[in-house]
């Protein structure tokens, strides 16, 4: 509860070696996380998000997000990680998250320097202020290195136009029922006025770009699970199958089946899917 209260406090730390096919999940956390991927493979799932990383890869789990992954079997991965709170631990989150082009994954980092620094946490003993406060001390070096590696402009945060706020709020969101009119509401913008905005930005219609977001979720889902098609059509917030078939054919001019036996991925392929 105190620790939740501050501005930012860590949570916990964590190292793991992975066994083959190790996987965790999937589980929410009422805490935020960042893993670095030291060496290895694996897969993470957030929400419907799904990410293959490598060593040098880092993934960001904030905090009330469903969350699994799991090490590749042939060659499993290694991470690091640390757990976070506080009353701004989500503006910085978020503030890392817009600073990567896959918003929950941070590419090409030296995992090697966060997992000297997380060691350094791990070997802390005892639990009095002295060691609190030496432990929080490395939280806020290893996030002053990740803002650094990512190139965070401060100067830009608080210039993010209203389109950019409700993208990055469809990006997050897709998998759930949004409706366009409570988006704009909660903007405090007319619905007009939204989708002018969005589509001059963006070149498409906030609806057109949740639906394509969805679709191409789905042509992930269909090829790197087995899941039915009906629990993929109702995880993505569509009313049924029929519906969700119908624009998943409008869209790639295949039918979900069809899609799934011609893109079909297995573990480690790392094909790449429009």
């Amino acid at each position: 509860m105190y620790k939740s209260n501050s501005d930012l406090s860590l949570y916990s730390a964590g190292y793991e070696e992975c066994t083959p096919g190790y996987s965790y999940g999937p589980k929410i956390r009422s805490y935020h996380m960042i893993h670095f991927v030291l060496c290895g493979k694996g897969e993470v799932h957030i929400n419907e998000h799904i990410f293959h990383l490598n060593a040098g890869d880092a993934f960001l789990i904030p905090a009330g997000k469903v969350c699994y992954y799991e090490a590749s079997r042939e060659n499993p991965w290694h991470y690091a990680w640390i757990n976070f709170l506080g009353i701004n631990s989500q503006m910085y989150l978020y503030q890392l998250m817009t600073s990567s082009d896959d918003i929950y994954i941070i590419h090409n980092l030296d995992a090697l320097k966060y997992k000297e620094h997380i060691f350094d946490i791990l070997s802390i003993q005892g639990t009095d202020t002295s060691q609190y406060f030496r432990a929080n001390g490395i939280l806020y070096q290893i996030m002053s290195m990740i803002f650094q590696d990512v190139h965070f402009q401060e100067s830009s945060w608080g210039k993010i136009s209203i389109a950019d706020e409700i993208k990055f709020y469809l990006d997050n969101n897709y998998a759930e029922k949004i409706k366009l009119q409570d988006v704009a509401k909660a903007y405090g913008v007319h619905p007009n006025y939204l989708t002018r905005i969005f589509h001059e930005k963006y070149d498409v219609s906030p609806k057109q770009y949740l639906m394509n977001l969805k679709l191409k979720k789905a042509g992930r889902l269909l090829t790197t699970t087995e899941l039915n098609i009906s629990v993929i059509a109702s995880s993505l917030g569509f009313d049924d199958q029929l519906s969700f078939t119908k624009c998943f054919k409008k869209y790639f001019n295949i039918s979900p089946s069809e899609y799934r036996k011609k893109h079909r991925i297995y573990p480690d392929s790392h094909s790449k899917l429009p």
